[in-house]
Parts: structure tokens; C-alpha cells; sequence
């Protein structure tokens, strides 16, 4: 009995200190699901993307049969602009859904992202960019073999990658004066909480000027794979400058990553 009684203190004081550690430190807490989450979404592209390549590789004939693999591709993802499948010569062969097959034949073999997936055959995930659909973008592909195992070109994922993370994000409610910031290697937010911040620099662009703390946070957190800090900036929807707290960690995917921020106003 008193093994009984023992045992079930002790689960009861783990729970308590589990609630206790995520009291104390709901900026980890929020990162930790933010970083998870999003990670998840990730996870289930690089799924489809692989099994959409496998298909192709595997002698689908271009027409009705892989228009429909890009179709599914796309499906589902509220974040998709379209779907295609890139040839070896870094043309847009095929593309889903059908207001963007004006675009098939587009030569895109200049485009960094091609260049990177030509030249190391594995799977690349960009930066910001401006595609020939003409949107802001970020483009994740995979390599397709054919059933030689040669390099027969890759499929494509066009998304928003605002659209990508209020997805993943829904539901989560930060808390009062909280924040959270993605960052592409470069710098700049690939998503904001703060829809004043969209496509910021944190390196380069004018509204962070005079903010030094700001500035020099932004470095280490392109240097840094993880870390804390605290800086001074303007408060969402005023003119107020408050002191604020900031931590961040990597996401990496394929090629690339995202540092993950989650900003906090100090009391």
C-alpha cells in the first residue's frame, strides 16, 4: 500500500513540476510549439513531394496521368500556388493547377533553386524569391530518377510561406505581448505575427534603423543556431518603444533552415 501511495506522489509531484517548468518559462514553451508545429507541416511536404517524385520516376507519361500526381500534390495545401514537374533542361513542363499552365515551357534553369537541385541531385528548399507566376515565394523540390536511376529533373512545390505557417499555427493563441518571427538565412521574415514586420530585414531594412539592440540581435541570430537576448523596438499598433525579450532556435529542412523567434514585451 505504501508502494501505491508512493508511486502515485511521485507522478503527481512530476506533473506539478512539469506545469511549474512551462509557468516559468512560457517563452520556451511557445517556441518549443511554434518550432513543432511547423515542423510538422515540413515533414508532411517532404512526404508528398518524395512520393510525387517516386511516381514520376517511375514512368508516368507526361500528360492526364502526372498532371493528376501534381494536382494531388497540391491538394489540400491552402499555402500551394501551384505544383510542376521541371525537366533536365530547367524548363516548366508541366504545371497544376490549370490558371498557371500559361506558364509550361518557362525556362527557369537561371533560378538558383534549379541551379542547386541540378548540381547536387537532392532534395532543396529556397529562400524568398520572385517566380515566373509573378509572386514572392519559396519553392521546396525534389529530385525525380528514372527507373535507370538517372536524373530525369525534378517536381515543385510553389507556396506562400505565410500561408504555410498561419497553417500550421492555427489555433495557437501566443499570449499578451508575445510575438513570433521567422527568419530566412539572410535575415529576412518569411513570417511575422506583426503584419508591419512582412518581408523585413532585420540586417538591411530602414524601419529597424536608430535600433541598435535590434541590429545587433539580428546578427547573432543569423550567426547563432540558438540563443536569447533583449532590445528595444516599437510596440505593435503604436509608437511606444518598450523593452522586449527575444529567444530562437533552428529549424533546419533539406538544404536550408529557419531560425525561429519568439519575441516578448517586458513588464
Amino acid at each position: 500500500m505504501k508502494k501505491v501511495i508512493l508511486g502515485i506522489s511521485v507522478v503527481f509531484l512530476s506533473a506539478l513540476f512539469s506545469l511549474a517548468c512551462l509557468a516559468a518559462d512560457p517563452e520556451k514553451t511557445l517556441l518549443d510549439e511554434v518550432t513543432n508545429r511547423t515542423a510538422a507541416t515540413l515533414k508532411k511536404i517532404d512526404a508528398d513531394l518524395s512520393k510525387t517524385a517516386r511516381a514520376v520516376g517511375e514512368g508516368l507519361s507526361p500528360g492526364a496521368n502526372m498532371r493528376q500526381a501534381l494536382r494531388d500534390l497540391c491538394s489540400g495545401k491552402s499555402y500551394s500556388i501551384d505544383c510542376a514537374f521541371i525537366n533536365t533542361k530547367g524548363v516548366m513542363e508541366i504545371i497544376e493547377p490549370e490558371k498557371y499552365r500559361k506558364h509550361e515551357g518557362a525556362s527557369i534553369k537561371d533560378h538558383a533553386v534549379v541551379v542547386r537541385i541540378h548540381k547536387t541531385r537532392k532534395p532543396v528548399f529556397s529562400e524568398l524569391f520572385t517566380s515566373v507566376e509573378g509572386f514572392q515565394s519559396i519553392a521546396v523540390q525534389y529530385p525525380v530518377f528514372n527507373q535507370k536511376r538517372e536524373f530525369a529533373g525534378s517536381v515543385s512545390l510553389l507556396m506562400s510561406p505565410e500561408s504555410m505557417v498561419q497553417e500550421s499555427l492555427k489555433g495557437l493563441k501566443p499570449g499578451a505581448g508575445a510575438g513570433i518571427v521567422i527568419l530566412q538565412p539572410d535575415g529576412t521574415n518569411v513570417y511575422t505575427s506583426d503584419p508591419s514586420q512582412t518581408r523585413l530585414n532585420v540586417l538591411k531594412s530602414t524601419e529597424y534603423k536608430g535600433f541598435h539592440e535590434l541590429r545587433e540581435m539580428g546578427e547573432r541570430i543569423v550567426k547563432e543556431r540558438e540563443g536569447t537576448a533583449t532590445y528595444r523596438y516599437v510596440k505593435p499598433g503604436s509608437e511606444k518603444v518598450v523593452k522586449k525579450s527575444a529567444v530562437w532556435k533552428t529549424l533546419p529542412f533539406y538544404d536550408n533552415y529557419w531560425r525561429i523567434v519568439i519575441t516578448t514585451e517586458k513588464r
